[in-house]
């Protein structure tokens, strides 16, 4: 075989480095389009840059003194803990390094006792400290991170169930699609990734100053002068050819955007999970539709783009991880060998050295294998300080993430909503080139909600939709204790929208608006929600046991509710009030509605508002419960289009989809006309 010479060895070198530079530029051109495609899908508006920047510091300036509260914290006291245990680690290390020259030594000059003494009893009873702090070690930084995230879990609970700023969230501000996955995944990720890169960088530090020390007085002030030196010039050199010279091409691969591809990968796994959520939520009409195939297409094409995320991360990794590994770990190699060498090859120093050790080559090893364990540690922490910075941006990613959620939460609760809309083109068309941000704060809210009790009254109300879509343009009415009153009208003319505003789900944006205390109103929808819990417990919710007993409701109460909506056979058939199962698979579509009005007994308020609320109970049973909900002395406020209501209320509120509305009582209300606009006129009394 032909050997290169050394100009041919070069040339073929260089040639390797342009085609590999080549190859690198390449994929990262194509992992910037798509991953540009991924983060620009949904909105225009140009993403903020995430990275080790002044955003970041302002938003770890904002999360910090969640986790520390104050100085003398739990989470500040195993900070210290964990810095101590780091030090002895530092301690342990340096003192196996100086041990393993002593193993060295003891087997070159052949004691075998010396060997046996070392081995068994020196390192038998130090292997239990070291066991110990290893561990430890682990222990604290796990704590650490669950510390962490307790802290932050609970003030995302503390700003998320704030009222009904939940609701808010998810249902008018659409900045954050996957709370869900915020409140879990996220914040697990940030917590454990800030406890390790505390430890990351701590331990390192520790390192550098005592094994610098150490190895000063081993070999002179110069050994690890020269091994910071050298990985201190690599670090500046990156960062100026980056920030001053035109190559942030090639660069791009030796400091890629790492905190930008975390946040893009925690969004896009929010967004699969959000897929299987749905899938789930409404798996029945899925099935009824055959969907299974559309939905089978819909769940992988959101996977993939996961998989083609992760796979070119994972190559710029590999790409990057090539840089590192020669810059931080090979070359950083060959200089520690030429410093372990110096002592005895280099004439400058190894005159006085082999002078005084010739005689005893096996100090030499000693020495050698003693320094070289001092080399390796501080080089290994050297780098490791380093490439935090690569940790340091992944960190960036979970931050940017945690701290958008924690700013929406606090916008939502000082009553500033952001809506990011599809626009219409001239033909009605949706066309995302004419999308539109709409922002709602308290100034744009002119509406005024007066808290009284024993009435509801509109003066002026608009019935606007969240996304501005104006429903009724003043709603002017007044609904005191005794006036039952029936809600009609075709879909998407106002009727949920009218009680969504009388619940505070959605903004008031103007006229005056007087309402009960929210203990006194309340609300049953077509589909009842089902707590987990017992089966007390879904008579009762959002009650507890206790609570229910402290105002007077036993067993022997909360039985009497079940029987007035023909609910008894529950207790015995499901295994007593104590039973617990999923009962949103238990009960049936009747039993469920008839559980959600034996609730609304429970908490007997001076209104209810029913949302075809009983379409699955028969019509006797209905008119049962209707009757008793009178008996109660609860005023209603329903809406559904069955004839056999009609006779429970006497006024009616009929809206006719076209901005107009009426109100007033009704003259028949055993056979009234449900929309009555076939007729040319209403079968009703308006009410001045």
């Amino acid at each position: 075989m032909k050997i290169l010479t050394k100009p041919r060895g070069a040339m073929a070198s260089s040639a390797i480095a342009v085609l590999f530079f080549l190859i690198v530029n390449q994929n990262n051109r194509k992992f910037k389009a798509k991953n540009d495609q991924n983060v620009t899908e949904k909105t225009k508006k140009a993403p903020k840059k995430v990275g080790v920047n002044r955003d970041f510091l302002a938003q770890c300036k904002k999360i910090f003194p969640i986790i520390f509260p104050k100085l003398f914290c739990k989470e500040t006291g195993l900070l210290a803990s964990l810095a101590g245990v780091l030090i002895i680690r530092t301690y342990l290390d340096i003192w196996f390094s100086g041990f393993n020259g002593m193993v060295v030594k003891s087997i070159v000059s052949r004691k075998r006792q010396d060997f046996i003494n070392l081995v068994v009893f020196t390192f038998g009873l130090m292997m239990w400290p070291m066991s110990i702090t290893n561990n430890s070690l682990k222990m604290n930084i796990s704590a650490l991170s669950l510390a962490i995230r307790n802290r932050l879990t609970k003030h995302a609970h503390n700003q998320y169930f704030k009222g009904i700023t939940f609701y808010k969230v998810a249902n008018i501000d659409n900045r954050i699609n996957n709370a869900d996955q915020l409140l879990t995944q996220d914040i697990d990720k940030f917590s454990d990734t800030l406890s390790h890169l505390y430890s990351d960088t701590l331990k390192p530090i520790v390192d550098i100053v005592l094994f610098a020390m150490k190895l000063s007085q081993a070999i002179g002030a110069e050994g690890p002068l020269i091994i910071i030196g050298y990985f201190v010039s690599t670090a500046f050199g990156k960062n100026i050819l980056y920030n001053h010279f035109n190559i942030v091409e090639a660069l791009r691969v030796i400091s890629p955007p790492f905190g930008k591809f975390t946040a893009n990968e925690q969004k896009l796994e929010g967004e699969f999970r959000y897929t299987h959520s749905r899938i789930i939520t409404h798996a029945e009409e899925i099935a009824f539709y055959q969907g299974n195939k559309r939905e089978k297409e819909v769940a992988n094409k959101s996977f993939d783009k996961i998989y083609r995320h992760v796979q070119q991360v994972y190559r710029v990794h590999f790409m990057n991880g090539i840089f590192d590994s020669v810059l931080v770990k090979y070359l950083a190699t060959m200089t520690a060998y030429y410093l372990l060498a110096r002592p005895v090859l280099d004439p400058r120093y190894a005159t006085k050295y082999m002078g005084e050790f010739s005689s005893d080559p096996t100090k030499i090893m000693e020495d050698y294998s003693r320094n070289s364990g001092y080399l390796v540690n501080l080089s290994q922490a050297i780098g490791r300080v380093i490439l935090a910075g690569r940790d340091l941006t992944r960190f960036a990613g979970y931050t940017s993430r945690v701290a958008e959620f924690f700013e929406v939460l606090e916008s939502v609760n000082q009553g500033r909503y952001v809506r990011s809309m599809v626009g219409k083109d001239s033909n009605g068309i949706a066309n995302s080139e004419k999308s539109k941000v709409q922002v709602v704060s308290k100034n744009d809210l002119n509406g005024k909600i007066v808290v009284q009790n024993k009435i509801i009254k509109f003066e002026n109300v608009p019935i606007i939709t969240p996304n501005g879509d104006i429903l009724v343009k003043e709603l002017n009415m007044v609904v005191e204790p005794g006036m039952n009153t029936l809600v009609t009208g075709p879909n998407g003319c106002g009727k949920s929208s009218l009680f969504r505003i009388l619940g505070d789900l959605w903004p008031l944006f103007g006229g005056v608006l007087t309402k009960p205390s929210p203990e006194k109103l309340f609300y049953v929808p077509q589909k009842p929600y089902l707590a987990i819990g017992t089966l007390r417990d879904q008579v009762i919710y959002p009650h507890t046991s206790s609570e229910a007993r402290a105002i007077g409701f036993n067993d022997e109460e909360i039985f009497k509710l079940l029987e007035a909506v023909k609910l008894e056979y529950l207790v015995v058939r499901e295994g007593g009030w104590d039973a617990v199962s999923d009962w949103a698979d238990v009960l049936s579509g009747g039993e469920k509605q008839r559980i959600a009005m034996a609730r609304l007994f429970y908490h007997k308020p001076d209104y209810a508002i029913l949302d075809e609320c009983t379409s699955a109970v028969s019509v006797d049973v209905e008119s049962i419960m209707y009757n008793y909900a009178k008996k109660c002395k609860i005023t209603l406020f329903t809406v559904s289009h069955r004839q056999s209501l009609f006779k429970h209320h006497e006024y009616l509120l009929r809206f006719d989809g076209e901005g107009s509305y009426t109100f007033g009582k009704m003259d028949h209300p055993d056979a009234p006309d449900p929309f009555g606009f076939s007729h040319g006129k209403s079968r009703f009394t308006e009410k001045k």
